[in-house]
């Protein structure tokens, strides 16, 4: 699929991930819809060739499916934090809103790429978690994102949508806002002493960037579920270690707290099919994205 001058809609489109990926395709001469309520108090570049729906997938958005070619679902509620706190806001965007927004696909014969998460595997025993390993969900949001997947699935093996899965670890960079990267950046340019829940937790980070190429490849490919990390294992300790020792001003100390209920202890995602299947390489370090970021914000 030729990307010029084709329609593209994604939802979220103003977060860190649908922000970047609007950019790049508008850069290749899409045409781009989107649609997004703002939740997070996200900003986005427009130009007169992106059309901005300020609205909640919530509400109907099957005449802006009809209209477009590929359908890039990114929206929803993504924090762990967040679905444990408002569960029922949750099941609405991510599970109602979901299931119509495939209905809307699948009606109008609109190719669908779902961003599911990490968190649908839950902790795993074994490590780098496999496409094939059991489904876990811990907290509100992966359970959402299961069902989601379930309803993106069935409606494939019934009604041959057109669609794939992308089950993507801790995605940071440019445009990032409230996860755990921009945070210890912040606390420790704030010299404030920074509280880790658990400073063993594993966690697969990957930047935006090799995320953008990932998902840009999805639009060509038909019936995949991936994972999308970077495939390596970082624990919270060291991250922090990281962003301390790349930023030596600062006097912010490392406190130790326990593990917060309903948060994923450990993850590492086996990307050796994203790999082969999307003739596609993360590219970028935790480190070198770290600095990206540093640079980025000084320009500002």
């Amino acid at each position: 699929m030729n990307i010029k001058n084709k329609s593209i809609l994604v939802t979220g489109g103003a977060g860190c991930v649908g922000s970047n990926i609007v950019k790049k395709l508008d850069g290749r001469g899409a045409k781009i819809t989107v649609i997004d309520n703002l939740y997070r108090k996200n900003e986005l570049e427009l130009n007169n060739k992106i059309k901005f729906v300020g609205k909640s997938i919530i509400e109907d958005v099957e005449e802006l499916i009809s209209q477009n070619d590929v359908i890039y679902h990114l929206a929803a509620i993504s924090q762990v934090m967040t679905s444990i706190e408002e569960p029922e806001l949750t099941y609405k965007l991510n599970v109602e809103a979901t299931k119509n927004i495939v209905a809307a696909c699948t009606k109008h014969k609109k190719k669908l790429i779902f961003a599911s998460s990490r968190e649908v595997y839950g902790t795993q025993d074994e490590l780098p978690v496999k496409l094939n390993a059991e489904l876990n969900p811990e907290n509100p949001y992966a359970a959402s994102k299961v069902a989601g997947e379930a309803i993106v699935r069935a409606y494939g093996n019934s009604y041959e949508l057109d669609y794939n899965i992308v089950r993507m670890s801790n995605v940071y960079g440019y445009g990032d806002v409230g996860r755990v990267i921009p945070k210890f950046i912040e606390i420790f340019r704030m010299n404030k002493d920074i509280e880790l829940y658990g400073s063993e937790k594993i966690i697969d980070f990957i930047y935006i960037d090799d995320v953008v190429e990932a998902l840009v490849k999805l639009k060509e490919k038909s019936g995949l579920i991936l994972n999308l990390g970077s495939g390596v294992k970082t624990t919270l300790l060291e991250l922090a270690n990281l962003i301390k020792e790349l930023n030596p001003q600062s006097t912010s100390k490392i406190n130790i707290l326990t593990e917060r209920h309903g948060e994923v202890g450990k993850f590492q995602a086996d990307i050796s099919e994203t790999k082969s299947k999307l003739e596609w390489e993360p590219e970028t370090s935790l480190r070198e994205g770290i600095i990206k970021i540093f640079n980025y914000q000084n320009k500002e």
